[in-house]
């Protein structure tokens, strides 16, 4: 008998069944089942993993790191690239043409 009861006030405390024990007549009484779904529990509940994946996504790209417009002062501009580039073909050709000189 008081492994029933152990076993009874387990599954109670543990929220498997719910019930309440009446020592003095001795059984286990089962409470009324509600319909769950008439209740906000399944809506408290779908909002909780909603919540808990958006805080999640909201993180992540918060910890993506983007530079600041101040990095974009160090880049050059299209022209200024352009330029460049043809600084370094006139170098080449020069060097180029420097190169044909001592060969006949």
């Amino acid at each position: 008998l008081t492994s029933r009861r152990s076993c009874s006030w387990t599954a109670i405390r543990d929220g498997v069944i719910e019930a309440s024990i009446n020592h003095e007549k001795g059984y286990v009484q089962s409470k009324e089942m509600i319909d769950i779904y008439s209740t906000r529990e399944p809506q408290l509940a779908f909002h909780q993993r909603i919540s808990f994946c958006l805080d999640i996504h909201n993180m992540s790209v918060k910890a993506m790191r983007f530079p600041p417009k101040s990095y974009n002062k160090d880049l050059e501009s299209a022209e200024e690239r352009r330029e460049r580039e043809q600084q370094d073909l006139e170098f080449a050709k020069e060097m180029a043409e420097d190169d044909d000189d001592g060969f006949p």
